[in-house]
């Protein structure tokens, strides 16, 4: 009987440790964090060892010209911590490849609802936390309650199990987008579900409590877009309204008093990443370099505040190009989903409102760069990826690596080649 309870476990374990990874990332971050990365880290010796496949597209090039942006940055600066990034990069590869490699349209649900989940807890811990003063380091390190970061403006700022409002916002933000696509999915199948409004109005509640002035407007465009796929006459209104009302809406931001002070800082960080991609215009300093790089010119900043500018310093110029690159084709296929056969894809407005919010959140801030976030982020990405890859028209943009070929150069090769030149001596 014990010896069958360990082998149920084994294979619960086994079936859902991506989704338990999702989880901890909201309970227990730096154990979802290496239990995410572990996932990554097997997946991609199984790939070294030719067990799975390998597929070459920009995502997975994007990764690789990362991890060989944070290899030179190590060698050429003589830093041997940068070596941390190296790996953390090839964790990110190896999570993308195993999702791309086994998603279903039941494990992105599960997904979703394992997101939701954990944004509900976040605001809650949040909430319970906010006056609380965590007087624990460790306890604080594990559970993500302790703040990290140099605002001097944070003080009550809800953010939960995210170490920063600025983290926790992103995270509300996708679960937010996940909800609006649950609502307009319930809409079509003329569903009225009232928890759905519910939990939409408890994010949107969260979102507002972090203080996060970027992500409170990212949260009215993704409103809007949200709109505009429910009814092109109700989009218009709301587009007309935040344009008529700007001025108001603005008053009702938290921090709008600090919102000048704030554009300067931003202009100055960022006129600083540039001048810290200049100084390492090839390989960047790496996201553990940035922020020494900065103490150079100026106060220390732990990031740029934008992922753009922040991938061209921490990664340098190789992988800030293969980042546009990225971003140039996910843009692509998201117009192919929309125009092309748009009404037949069941996961259109799923993608359609959570994927703008990575790139409208990462011109004022620098998401990825906590692990917490990019992991989420890495496996919305993958499941697009594996999404669009269905569609006969993205089957091109898919390279598969035959590893029967691979095997025979590799293991065949040198034994051909001895053969060969001891009959060229004969």
């Amino acid at each position: 009987m014990t010896n069958l309870k360990t082998v149920i476990n084994k294979e619960f374990l086994k079936k859902h440790q991506l989704e338990i990874g999702v989880l901890l990332c909201f309970i227990l971050p730096p154990v979802g964090i290496l239990w995410l990365m572990f996932i990554g880290w097997i997946h991609l010796k199984n790939t070294v060892d030719l067990k799975v496949p390998f597929y070459l597209n920009t995502t997975t090039f994007f990764f690789i010209c990362l991890a060989l942006a944070s290899l030179g940055a190590t060698f050429s600066e003589d830093k041997e911590g940068y070596m941390l990034i190296f790996a953390m990069i090839l964790g990110y590869l190896g999570l993308y490849l195993h999702i791309r490699e086994r998603v279903t349209m039941a494990l992105i649900r599960r997904f979703k609802w394992i997101m939701i989940v954990g944004g509900v807890f976040l605001i809650i811990a949040g909430c319970v936390m906010r006056n609380i003063q965590v007087s624990d380091m460790m306890l604080g390190g594990v559970t993500g309650t302790i703040f990290l970061g140099p605002s001097p403006d944070s003080d009550g700022r809800l953010f939960g199990t995210a170490y920063n409002p600025n983290f926790a916002s992103f995270l509300l933000l996708l679960i937010l987008s996940f909800l609006l696509a649950e609502q307009l999915k319930r809409q079509q199948c003329k569903q009225v579900v009232i928890w759905n409004y519910i939990l939409v109005a408890i994010m949107m509640f969260g979102i507002f409590q972090t203080g996060s002035r970027a992500g409170i407007g990212v949260m009215f465009l993704v409103l809007v877009i949200f709109m505009f796929r429910y009814s092109v006459k109700i989009g218009m209104v709301a587009a007309n309204f935040l344009i008529l009302f700007h001025k108001q809406i603005l008053d009702v931001l938290p921090r709008f008093d600090l919102l000048h002070d704030a554009i300067l800082e931003r202009k100055e960080i960022w006129e600083t990443s540039i001048r810290i991609w200049e100084k390492y215009p090839f390989f960047g300093t790496t996201p553990l370099g940035y922020r020494q790089a900065y103490d150079q010119f100026t106060h220390p900043e732990p990031h740029a505040h934008n992922m753009f500018l922040g991938l061209f310093a921490e990664y340098g110029t190789i992988g800030g190009l293969a980042f546009l690159l990225l971003v140039m084709t996910l843009m692509f296929k998201i117009c192919c989903m929309l125009f092309v056969h748009s009404k037949s894809k069941e996961l259109l407005n799923f993608f359609l409102l959570s994927l703008p919010v990575l790139f409208f959140t990462g011109i004022f801030d620098h998401p990825l760069v906590s692990p917490q976030t990019a992991l989420l982020a890495v496996i919305l990405v993958a499941c697009f990826d594996r999404y669009t890859g269905s569609v006969p028209f993205w089957q091109k943009t898919v390279l598969f690596v035959n590893y029967k070929v691979v095997r025979m150069i590799y293991f065949e090769g040198p034994r051909v080649m001895r053969l060969e030149k001891q009959r060229v001596k004969s």
